[in-house]
């Protein structure tokens, strides 16, 4: 057809994981719309090029978001939804729903998220971190994550170990368990997070309206 993007489409939770695990630079993995159970960490460590980046986004075609559903997970640190690891990935459209950790841990570089949402997870929404370093986050949204211990769940986290050159461009946090963006560091130096027209409101609430601990 017309206008028509070439890649790999998906639409079915086994046909994602093999896609991402095969994934090599120049690759494009166009997710159709509707929901993808999963039970365990999408890995995504391969890496692209500058000019031959991993796209991995939503079909242009689907009124559909396509929902990383990842609530079958229990909640513990090593149950993230989508752990990033390569550089050079281009993220687009995508909904993470419900991690037992992490809906996305990056700790690659120059990989840019775009139009994607955080949300329900048991830890920060999006971490970066591991050094993790220039990434940009655009207008992406993370609300409502939280713990069921009620302490220690961000909106996004650019933070402990973490690189520096990050970008945040046109992000809302809202809702949040913990902090809307937290940037602690430890045992780094030189490190710079940017923030540009970037929104935080209602955090320290959790979904119910309820304060948190």
């Amino acid at each position: 057809s017309s206008g028509a993007i070439a890649g790999i489409e998906v639409s079915t939770s086994a046909q994602l994981l093999d896609a991402i695990n095969k994934a090599k630079a120049g690759d494009t993995i166009l997710v159709h719309g509707g929901t993808y159970a999963l039970s365990t960490p999408l890995a995504a460590s391969a890496d692209g090029t500058d000019t031959r980046k991993i796209t991995l986004r939503a079909h242009p075609s689907d009124s559909k978001r396509p929902k990383f559903d990842f609530s079958a997970m229990a909640e513990s640190s090593s149950n993230r939804g989508m752990v990033l690891s390569g550089d050079y990935w281009y993220i687009y459209g995508i909904d993470f729903y419900k991690a037992g950790d992490n809906c996305l841990f990056i700790s690659g570089a120059r990989n840019t998220v775009e139009f994607s949402t955080f949300s329900e997870c048991s830890d920060s929404g999006l971490q970066l971190s591991t050094g993790a370093n220039n990434n940009l986050i655009l207008n992406c949204d993370s609300f409502y994550n939280a713990d069921s211990a009620l302490e220690n769940a961000d909106g996004f986290a650019s933070k402990l170990d973490v690189g520096s050159g990050n970008k945040f461009v046109g992000c809302r946090a809202w809702n949040n368990l913990d902090d809307g963006w937290d940037g602690y560091l430890r045992g780094t130096d030189n490190v710079t997070t940017t923030y540009e027209n970037c929104w935080a409101f209602r955090n320290g609430y959790l979904k119910s309206g309820s304060l948190g601990a």
